[in-house]
């Protein structure tokens, strides 16, 4: 728990900016500051169409933070998701080498409360923090402020840096290819590995086999109740009923039991129809999950996301590969939620993350 500092002491203590010329930053300064631990709270629809939310930990190396030691300002120029909960965050500052004690300013008083990296924050609004030089008869003040976007941001990117094709970190799992075999009425099979392992798998009862994609697709799986080993799976691809659409199919799993659903809107439009918000047909498909978003990376060198888990697709300008990376991508996410991309037939190799 912060121990809050009576204003008797405050009120005696000079602000570094009412004496400059005397005191250093050696003196009092805060060094850095970075996030340490942020929760997003993500809305989901469970298979059975009701509304979900689960709790996600930010990546917060994602998102570093400037002091201005001029202007004595703390911000983030990229902002955090909408989705953070910012009223309970935990925070590392540093100080300069012979600076004091770290105190954060009440937001409803003049209450001063010591910081501790353990104790957690309310950081939805701007907040003032002080620095104290030893003898604790001046401070340094800064105000911090920590961006976040809004629901409605539509100022979407992905940041990425090239790597060395043998870099630490990348996925193993990202030269996947996953293969499915002719299909059956009741379910077909799934190979990672170039077919040395399959695995079989089930169709619903109600589903019909021949929209289901053919030879290899994209796909990817996620949690959707770490707690109750409850997964969600999904994967796209060619097939026969319709060439410049993919067919897109899901599966729900609880303790690994679970069966594969069309999620197209069946019927197929006919002539001259259009299906809104569909997936293009590929013969490549890399897919990921990130940002409680599924993202398709197609052939054609553009992006699609999904929303709603793959029931409709959209693509963006500012949804952009690096420079040189247009065909032959496959994309996986690390422990830390970096996206790495491999350029199979260049051995290329980047890293990026969402900035949304």
């Amino acid at each position: 728990m912060m121990i809050a500092v009576g204003m008797g002491l405050t009120s005696c203590l000079k602000n570094d900016a009412d004496d400059a010329e005397t005191i250093s930053y050696n003196e009092t300064a805060i060094s850095s500051f970075a996030l340490s631990a942020v929760n997003r709270y993500i809305h989901t629809t469970t298979s059975a169409g009701k509304d979900s939310v689960y709790r996600q930990v930010l990546t917060v190396k994602n998102y570093p933070f400037t002091i201005d030691q001029y202007q004595r300002k703390i911000y983030n120029t990229d902002s955090l998701p909408a989705d953070c909960d910012l009223k309970h965050v935990l925070a590392t500052i540093g100080k300069s080498t012979y600076s004091g004690n770290i105190y954060i300013k009440s937001m409803v008083s003049d209450t001063l409360f010591v910081y501790n990296s353990s104790d957690s924050l309310d950081l939805s609004q701007t907040r003032e923090i002080r620095v104290y030089e030893n003898t604790l008869t001046r401070y340094r003040s800064y105000t911090l402020q920590v961006n976040k976007k809004s629901d409605s941001s539509t100022g979407s990117t992905f940041i990425w840096e090239q790597m060395s094709s043998s870099a630490e970190g990348m996925p193993a799992d990202i030269r996947n290819e996953i293969l499915l075999s002719e299909a059956t009425k009741t379910g077909f099979r799934l190979t990672s590995d170039g077919g040395a392992i399959w695995t079989d798998e089930t169709i619903g009862a109600e589903e019909d086999a021949d929209y289901l994609p053919t030879g290899t697709v994209g796909y990817v799986s996620f949690p959707l109740d770490p707690q109750h080993h409850t997964a969600y799976h999904l994967m796209a691809g060619r097939f026969s009923q319709n060439d410049y659409m993919c067919s897109v199919w899901r599966k729900v799993t609880i303790e690994g039991e679970g069966s594969w659903s069309c999620m197209l809107n069946l019927p197929l439009p006919g002539d001259g129809e259009t299906y809104q918000g569909y997936l293009p047909a590929a013969d490549h498909i890399s897919m990921i999950y990130n940002d409680a978003c599924i993202y398709a990376i197609l052939d054609n060198g553009k992006i699609y996301r999904s929303r709603d888990q793959g029931l409709s697709w959209q693509t963006k300008t500012s949804f952009n590969l690096p420079s040189g990376a247009t065909d032959h991508l496959r994309a996986a996410v690390d422990e830390e939620g970096y996206i790495w991309l491999l350029k199979e037939d260049t051995g290329a190799v980047w890293r990026g993350y969402f900035n949304h």
